[in-house]
């Protein structure tokens, strides 16, 4: 009995950073091809921002996790995913300030979670 109650609790903790984790096909998106594309990431912007369709790659996705990676600082990403969340934000922030200032209205409009998200953005994981 031992034996299977161990097994048990092994399958358990593989299988909880899969539970609590976005889903990997997040890791395969060249972050840095939407960054350098004006095009292409208006195109994520505009779907996020709620003011264009979201017909690219995995925005409408997107705009459904946003609020939760912006609440919780990222903590269901993978590695890659954190990695490219700040690129994105910090290229949002630079290239596309009016836009940046949009986004936070509408995701954080209290800023209840910019003190959390500030520290996720610095840190080095």
């Amino acid at each position: 009995m031992l034996n299977m109650k161990s097994l048990v609790i092994a399958v358990l903790a593989l299988a909880i950073p899969t539970v609590f984790s976005y889903d990997e096909k997040y890791d395969k998106l060249d972050v840095d091809k939407i960054i350098g594309d004006d095009s292409l990431f208006d195109a994520y912007i505009q779907c996020l921002l709620d003011k264009g369709p979201c017909s690219v790659e995995h925005s409408a996705d997107f705009r459904k996790l946003v609020p939760e990676v912006i609440a919780d600082a990222c903590a269901k990403c993978t590695p890659l995913q954190r990695t490219n969340v700040r690129k994105t934000v910090k290229a949002l922030q630079e290239k596309k300030p009016q836009e940046f200032k949009e986004f936070r209205a509408k995701y954080d409009p209290k800023g209840e979670y910019e003190q959390a998200f500030a520290a996720f953005m610095v840190a080095t994981d």
